[in-house]
């Protein structure tokens, strides 16, 4: 996948069961639909 930013190659890491798209030259980050709540909803437990 490409960042829209700047056409990087977007590296995927996985971070507590969430797989966040990342672009390592603006860092930038996207997130998938339910991503944002996931993390969310860890982060209050």
């Amino acid at each position: 996948m490409q960042c829209p930013v700047d056409n990087e190659t977007l590296v995927m890491p996985e971070r507590s069961g969430v797989e966040i798209d990342y672009c390592p030259k603006c860092r930038g980050v996207w997130l998938d639909r339910g991503e944002l709540d996931k993390i969310m909803e860890r982060s209050a437990t």
